[in-house]
């Protein structure tokens, strides 16, 4: 054993020092430490010089376009100075300032004259001036927004536009020429949302002649249209420009950055903000850079003098060009200087290169052996013979690599058979999964969806990344609260309480049946939910996991609304056929009697000369014959005795007599009737049926007000149709029963309180003489039926062809 063992104790005595003495022999190679110090010195003195030739320029050019600005806004203030003087805008404003402040002799007149009209302002003489003044303004037309004035009171006196308010006593302009009595205001900046625009004001005011102030000239511009001449034109490099700043940091105008933007650095506002012009330097530009910068600013000395009374932040204007290109002959000076020393730094590199080579490639070599050993993947041997600890290295490697192909060999083969088998599974779990067509949901012990089929991507509207992750309640779709009831009764199941349907759900997807006893509607009813026009039963279950993985419940939804409307049918035929024969006796016992009292009716006409008596004979003889015609649609569910004949119907006369018998019953003083009947031509129709439509639709509108509000009655002529409107001002109709309000036996009305027949006779009645009946409804503002009837002209091909009726039981 120790004669195998002498040769390796023998190898790494004779590289013991190798690897040590190669780095040393580099290190000391390098000798670059005065060439970088030279470099850095030069540098540092040309910097500095350059630095202060562009800060003096810069300031030039700041102070240089402060004075143009202070030139432009004086030009501004003794343009509107001008205008506020004329004739014609002075004796508007002494006109409304008389008319806001009558005197006792004035009382009667002001009550008489209402004040003008915004129509009214825009067409007066002082408008026409003001407009007059803006076209000859070719310097600032396109700038202004708004230009207008006010009086005393602040009252709007004329305008341009419809831009201003009628009561200006509130806009800080006019209190500051009219109670600060400011001779010149200019706002600062201002964003107006009714415009989207940032602007600023200017204001004189108007006076008479000796010098009282009675109303304001004001004059609103875009602060972008209005500077950018001034200031977007100076450019200077690539990305050299001149801005305009306030003394809070807001920008007004600027190539680059957007009106209104905040410059976020206080430090840096506060420096270029300084009473005169200067420069400086700072470690942020403004414009989102931290990087050194050079700005040249100056403040516009006449203009802050009037902001500053009008209480508005100071204006400066700002030199700035980006660091990258104001400093560019800095780097190219120094890359200049530096070029000797880097010519002799690639020499040293390059010789110390030739001597690193000799371990750098066997340590490479070594690399990626090492990586493809860590990959699992097959190796060649290494073979490298340097003399060093690198070889002894390599030779390591060699062993590890052959003792590692032993062990894995087998595992390998294992785990590619049990990936197979997992892939396998997990495929086709997910195919079943996918081509069911109920909608399957798994939720994780957080009750956040991790899984589901594009069954529920489909009816939802959504794709994978909308909801996985997502508590229910949480997920962005529609029938929102529908879904939120269901993530309830999810959170019922995890807690251990079964699903229970929710009052509003039970209430939302059944119909009301006006026959049905009241214990039907405590009868359980089955888990379903309606989305959209679908309906679905939906059932959670438990899925069964290893305690580590977490509980997991599913949620299956089957789509259940072909089969609801199946049902539903079957219930309204049997429905239709038991109040068939329950209304078909009642009618046939009411008759009888009725019939009696016609007759009897007919012989006091025929029999009586009183007129008084033969009124009261034929209004009960009409009562009569209406009562008869509601029994046989009532008997008939809508049908009419075929042994009527049509006859020449006056429909302004049979809307009356609707209103005296709906009103009869329920009439109340706080009924307000608003009637506006056209002239129309007859219809050939049956009197009763045209009446009951009326009767039913005024009923329901005087009983929707209970009482109180206003009822509107139209009749007209329109494309040769007969129009007639109904309107209440009653609760209104939900928006979710405006598609069922002519089914049969629906109704929004508590249990006995209606029948739901009305409105489905009343459709039926209209579309049988060729008609239409349209219903608008707003919750809370009223509703309106609009009839449409065919005139007797284009009546001829409806009654040659009329409509079939639906069959009744």
């Amino acid at each position: 054993m120790n004669v195998a063992s002498a040769p390796s104790a023998k190898k790494r005595t004779r590289v013991h020092s190798g690897l040590k003495t190669k780095l040393i022999g580099m290190v000391i190679g390098v000798g670059t430490i005065p060439l970088v110090l030279a470099m850095m010195w030069s540098f540092f003195q040309g910097n500095e010089s350059l630095t202060q030739v562009i800060g003096s320029s810069f300031q030039a050019l700041a102070y240089e376009t402060s004075t143009k600005i202070d030139l432009l806004l004086k030009d501004e203030f003794q343009k509107m100075r001008h205008w506020s003087s004329h004739p014609t805008l002075i004796i508007n404003v002494k006109e409304q300032n008389k008319a806001t402040s009558p005197g006792p002799a004035d009382s009667l007149k002001s009550l008489i004259e209402p004040p003008p009209t915004y129509e009214e302002i825009l067409e007066n003489g002082a408008s026409r001036v003001l407009k007059n003044f803006l076209r000859d303004d070719l310097s600032s037309v396109d700038s202004t927004e708004a230009l207008f004035v006010t009086d005393a009171s602040g009252n709007l006196v004329a305008t341009i536009n419809d831009y201003p308010d009628r009561d200006n006593r509130e806009r800080a302009s006019w209190r500051g020429v009219m109670e600060q009595g400011l001779s010149r205001v200019l706002s600062g900046l201002i964003f107006d949302k009714k415009l989207n625009n940032y602007l600023f004001e200017i204001a004189v005011p108007i006076r008479t002649r000796d010098q009282t102030r009675m109303g304001v000239l004001h004059r609103l511009y875009s602060a972008k249209t209005f500077y950018s001449p001034s200031i977007e034109n100076i450019l200077f490099g690539q990305t050299g420009h001149v801005m305009l700043i306030n003394s809070n940091g807001v920008v007004l105008d600027c190539p680059i950055l957007p009106t209104g933007h905040q410059l976020t650095e206080p430090d840096l506002v506060q420096s270029v903000t300084g009473p005169v012009a200067n420069w400086v330097e700072t470690q942020s530009d403004g414009h989102g850079s931290d990087r050194l910068s050079i700005i040249g600013y100056s403040p516009l000395a006449a203009t802050n003098q009037i902001v500053v009374n009008s209480g508005s932040p100071r204006l400066y204007t700002f030199a700035w060009q980006s660091s990258e290109e104001l400093f560019a002959p800095t780097r190219k000076l120094r890359i200049w200087m530096a070029a000797a020393g880097f010519v002799s730094i690639l020499l040293i590199a390059a010789m110390g290169s030739i001597g690193a080579n000799r371990i750098v490639r066997p340590i490479r070599e070594l690399q990626k052996t090492a990586e493809s050993i860590g990959r699992g993947e097959a190796v060649k041997p290494l073979n490298i013979k340097t003399g060093d600890e690198i070889e002894l290295l390599a030779d390591e490697i060699n062993t590890m690599n052959a003792l590692l192909r032993k062990t894995f060999t087998g595992l390998e083969q294992q785990v590619e058979a049990k990936s197979r088998e997992v892939i396998y599974l997990r495929e086709y779990t997910e195919s079943i999964l996918m081509s069911v067509p109920e909608s399957i949901l798994i939720f994780d012990a957080n009750l956040q969806i991790e899984y589901a089929n594009p069954a529920f991507e489909k009816i939802a509207g959504l794709k994978h990344a909308d909801y996985v992750g997502k508590r229910l309640q949480d997920v962005p779709m529609k029938q929102h609260e529908e879904w939120t009831f269901l993530a309830m009764e999810l959170t019922s199941y995890s807690t251990g309480q079964p699903p229970t349907l929710h009052q509003t759900q039970r209430d939302a997807y059944r119909a009301k049946d006006p026959l049905a006893p009241a214990t039907a509607h405590q009868k359980e009813w089955q888990p379903t939910i309606k989305l959209g026009d679908l309906f679905f039963a939906y059932q959670f279950f438990e899925m069964k996991f290893k305690e580590k993985e977490g509980r997991r419940i599913g949620l299956i939804m089957k789509n259940i609304t072909e089969e609801k409307k199946l049902l539903d049918q079957l219930t309204q035929a049997d429905k239709l056929s038991g109040l068939g024969t329950l209304t078909a006796g009642i009618a046939h016992e009411m008759n009888n009697p009725l019939y009696s009292i016609m007759g009897y009716t007919e012989a006091i006409l025929d029999n009586s000369s009183e007129p008084k008596i033969k009124s009261y004979a034929q209004k009960v003889l009409d009562r009569s014959r209406h009562m008869s015609n509601v029994i046989l649609n009532m008997s008939g569910y809508a049908r009419t005795s075929e042994k009527d004949e049509d006859q020449v119907v006056d429909l302004n006369e049979r809307i009356e007599a609707a209103l005296d018998i709906a009103l009869l019953a329920s009439y109340s003083d706080d009924i307000a009737l608003e009637k506006h009947y056209g002239e129309l031509p007859k219809l050939n129709a049956k009197p009763e049926e045209i009446q009951q439509v009326f009767l039913n639709i005024v009923r329901n509108a005087v009983q929707a007000m209970e009482g109180k509000g206003t009822l509107t009655l139209k009749t007209f002529l329109q494309n040769d149709n007969i129009m007639i409107s109904v309107r209440d001002t009653g609760p209104g109709i939900a928006e979710e029963h405006l598609t069922r309000i002519f089914d049969p036996f629906f109704t929004t009305k508590e249990q006995g309180s209606g029948t739901g027949l009305g409105l489905n006779i009343v459709h039926k009645v209209v579309e049988k003489y060729g008609g239409r009946i349209d219903v608008k409804s707003q919750p809370g503002k009223g509703t309106t039926f609009i009839i449409t009837l065919p005139t007797a002209s284009s009546q001829v091909d409806a009654t040659a062809s009329p409509p079939q009726s639906e069959p009744h039981a």
